[in-house]
């Protein structure tokens, strides 16, 4: 990509972390919630020895040495990854009601009915076991693609990754700050949906009564589904290589049905998370090209 790309992100992760400062300055002014810390444990002490083998490499082989674009490439990752865990830290904190009823309706008037959906699925344990497997994998990929990437230098295609990352996380927080949803195991409250399911519900329910809350578990945002959005994203990124990128793909294609089977996610989330890729793509796409 070129440069300009990079100056892209930089734009992104710029604004996404100006909007998330001032929604936490406004919860610590007026709304005072409590919430959870969504940055790893011990992440000072990973910036440390990113920092301390990034030097140690420039010292030892110079500015030039592959070793030395590689550990800086990890330490793009590590503060892409950073600025979307502040503004995740931020946006659990929005004030406003939310909007799962207007979305049922939604799927009401077109005749989707969610319950039912998760009750066909759970016809099939296995199939079932099978689907929650395959949701669950998607925090390996966001971690371990990355350095396949970067071990085998394909370091345009990261910086790629990153601009598609920090925009649709611009896009896509902004839109739950304003319009926040609970997900459908809170909405519907049917055995068919399992506690972590609940979890996420339960998490907003306490922040927004004052309550600190007493689970991380679960997800936070359900419209739109970002399990969709970097599913899509990993595939991409793994394009050089056609081998990863056709044995990934049926497993984030299940990934992606998976948010609705399994209950997780509203099937209008899907169409919101493709919505938000075209525009994240144009964008992105754009400033690659000025």
């Amino acid at each position: 990509m070129s440069r300009n790309s990079n100056h892209c992100s930089i734009i992104a992760a710029f604004a996404l972390s100006l909007l998330a400062t001032i929604a936490l300055v406004i919860n610590h002014l007026f709304y005072k919630f409590p919430g959870n810390n969504y940055f790893p444990p011990n992440i000072l002490l990973i910036a440390l020895i990113l920092f301390l083998g990034f030097l140690g490499s420039y010292l030892q082989f110079g500015r030039s040495n592959m070793v030395v674009k590689m550990t800086r490439e990890l330490i793009y990752y590590f503060l892409v990854m950073s600025v979307i865990a502040f503004a995740t830290n931020a946006i659990q904190y929005t004030p406003f009601t939310p909007i799962d009823d207007k979305l049922f309706a939604l799927e009401a008037a077109a005749n989707i009915n969610l319950v039912k959906i998760v009750a066909w699925t759970q016809r099939s344990a296995l199939f079932t076991q099978l689907l929650v497997y395959i949701y669950d994998s998607l925090p390996y990929q966001m971690s371990i693609l990355p350095l396949v990437a970067i071990i085998m230098r394909k370091f345009s295609y990261l910086r790629e990754y990153y601009c598609l990352l920090l925009i649709s996380s611009l896009i896509g927080f902004t839109i739950y700050y304003f319009y926040p949803t609970v997900a459908p195991a809170t909405f519907f409250k049917s055995e068919l949906f399992s506690p972590e399911q609940y979890a996420t519900g339960i998490k907003f329910s306490e922040i927004h009564q004052h309550i600190p809350p007493s689970t991380i578990d679960g997800g936070m945002i359900a419209f739109p589904s970002f399990h969709a959005i970097w599913a899509w994203l990993c595939l991409y990124l793994m394009r050089w290589s056609r081998f990863i990128f056709f044995l990934l793909l049926p497993i984030n294609l299940l990934l992606i049905a998976s948010c609705v089977l399994l209950g997780w996610h509203y099937p209008i989330d899907l169409i919101a998370s493709g919505l938000i890729l075209a525009v994240t793509h144009y964008l992105c796409f754009f400033c690659a090209k000025k």
